[in-house]
């Protein structure tokens, strides 16, 4: 024992945190540019890009809270993170579209297609609200790592939060997207390990009594306890408003750029993009049944049921010390994989669109490279700050942040299917958006139906009344923004075309009141198609565990 630790936990803990600092140097020499620091210079495969989607979009909170809330209200719980399943399947329509761009951060779509002010807007945003995300991912791994060693305290909270920290800082500032990338591949397979784990353990207690056991025990308790929705946190109205609204968040992440467009093509953009959340979707179910476990565990035995220490309470009473060192390097892994993202993209916001644009239109690649690192760093230690002030307690705008993110996301589905929005469109559309949530959510509090269903109206009128109002924008600006998007990657001699050599109207499935919309292929269809099913097929699946 070390510390209260057993000395193998400790190694592979010291082990793990080598093994990544090493990845990110050995990844210094292929992010030695602007464009190879951000997007690995567009060179990763398939595989890669699966684990770099699945990577990014996950971080501790997410197990910790399916398991959370599920010991709490029982199988409901799993929309925590569920709430995003429905909206996977439009994630193989937008990855394309995003590669297409040919861009290196979201705010370069801001500034090309609504100008400079939009794109200044959409980094405000975007900035501090990634500022907010990511100390919530630091605060979240200290607590839920701080419960897995049962080790409550200042002291180890903030020991495990600056090793953390410091080293997805030091291994991002080094490799930039490229040790990103890489590392999502280790702790990627590792975040799958860390969702299966601990389920057979559980079963095999004698209070659990196998899968059966378990359902028995929470049915005779309260059969509530087996429903997928609970009118208090989950109905499911709620459910499909949350579903509506995930494509549109998802347009607005900064790291969209990142896990769209690093792959060779726009087939490994739109691969890694919706398998990566596709493999996270089905994670969940492992969640969500070792929350159901621990919670008829906890009701046989007659032990308290204490929701927010579920998890970590569960993985020591169930793993060896071998599995609990696993679990702990698995745990981080998930922080250090959507720290490193964050670091790299929100950075490329600074450089590329305030720095180049603004500052030092001049700038060489080396300058702009440099100004990428620095960035980063201070982005992390601004979040290092606010981890450290919220840690006695977890307001609700962090979570809220992810719903004015999705109503940022209005602007660019609307500015991708319709010529008519312009710069006033995508300020009145977001401001509204916005207003009208903090007055539902803030002021109000309305339920969850309100606050998301208003302000996506909002939005939706604000952008059109906004557009209409005004001058429609630039017809060659327009054309040539038209023109990029709809050109496929490998294509690039469509775009010294006019817009309608490029695009001609038998590819055009819809151009009624300024909408341009082209018609689906069968790639787009039957991908949409197989990931909507895949998306029911895991709903159907656990009714039917629920129901055994």
């Amino acid at each position: 024992m070390f510390l209260g630790l057993d000395i193998i936990i400790w190694i592979i803990l010291v082990v793990y945190f080598a093994g990544m600092l090493l990845m990110g140097w050995w990844s210094k020499k292929s992010a030695g540019s602007q464009e190879g620091y951000l997007l690995g210079n567009r060179q990763f495969g398939i595989w890669m890009m699966i684990m770099h989607a699945f990577g990014a979009g996950t971080n501790p909170g997410d197990a910790a809270g399916v398991v959370t809330k599920t010991t709490a209200t029982g199988a409901s719980g799993i929309w925590v993170s569920w709430m995003w399943l429905f909206g996977t399947p439009f994630y193989w329509l937008i990855a394309p579209v995003i590669r297409r761009m040919r861009c290196l951060t979201m705010a370069d779509f801001f500034e090309e297609r609504f100008g400079k002010a939009s794109s200044v807007l959409y980094i405000f945003v975007a900035s501090t609200g990634m500022a907010i995300c990511l100390a919530s991912v630091m605060l979240a791994t200290v607590r839920t790592v701080q419960g897995m060693m049962g080790k409550p305290g200042d002291p180890w909270f903030f020991g495990i939060l600056l090793v953390t920290t410091i080293t997805f800082m030091v291994y991002g500032y080094w490799g930039g997207i490229v040790a990103a990338v890489r590392t999502d591949m280790v702790q990627g397979i590792m975040i799958i390990v860390l969702s299966i784990l601990a389920v057979p353990a559980a079963f095999k207690l004698e209070e659990v009594a196998g899968f059966g056991g378990m359902l028995e025990t929470l049915r005779s308790t309260d059969p509530s306890l087996l429903s997928l929705f609970d009118p208090k946190s989950f109905q499911l109205s709620s459910v499909i408003l949350l579903c509506i609204s995930a494509p549109l968040t998802a347009l607005a992440l900064p790291h969209l750029v990142s896990v769209c467009g690093a792959g060779k093509t726009e087939w490994e953009g739109r691969m890694g993009f919706t398998c990566g959340n596709m493999l996270k979707r089905i994670c969940t179910l492992g969640w969500s049944v070792l929350g159901l476990a621990w919670l008829a565990y906890l009701i046989k035995s007659g032990s308290p049921i204490n929701p927010e220490t579920a998890f970590g309470d569960s993985i020591r009473a169930l793993l060896s010390p071998p599995l609990q060192g696993l679990m702990l390097a698995c745990v981080m892994a998930a922080a250090m994989s959507s720290g490193d993202a964050f670091q790299v993209t929100v950075a490329g916001l600074f450089s590329q669109n305030i720095y180049k644009t603004f500052i030092n239109p001049k700038a060489e690649d080396k300058q702009l490279l440099g100004v990428t690192k620095i960035t980063g760093l201070i982005i992390v230690m601004v979040s290092l700050v606010i981890a450290i002030l919220m840690r006695k307690s977890m307001v609700k705008a962090i979570l809220d942040y992810f719903n004015i993110l999705g109503l940022v996301g209005i602007s660019v589905a609307m500015g991708m299917v319709w010529r008519r929005m312009n710069t006033t469109g995508m300020f009145a559309c977001t401001l509204s958006a916005i207003s009208i949530f903090v007055v539902c959510r803030y002021a109000l509090d309305l339920p969850r139906n309100f606050t998301v269903g208003l302000p996506l109206l909002a939005g939706i009128l604000g952008g059109i009344v906004g557009s209409l109002a005004t001058p429609p924008p630039e017809k060659e600006k327009s054309d040539a923004f038209y023109r990029k998007i709809c050109t496929p990657i490998g294509q690039e001699h469509k775009l010294g075309l006019s817009l309608d050599e490029a695009v001609p109207e038998s590819e055009r499935l819809c151009t009624a009141a300024g909408l341009f919309i082209l018609k689906p292929s069968r790639q787009t269809w039957g991908g949409f198609l197989f990931f909507l099913t895949a998306s029911f097929a895991c709903v159907l699946l656990m009714v039917v565990l629920l129901k055994v």
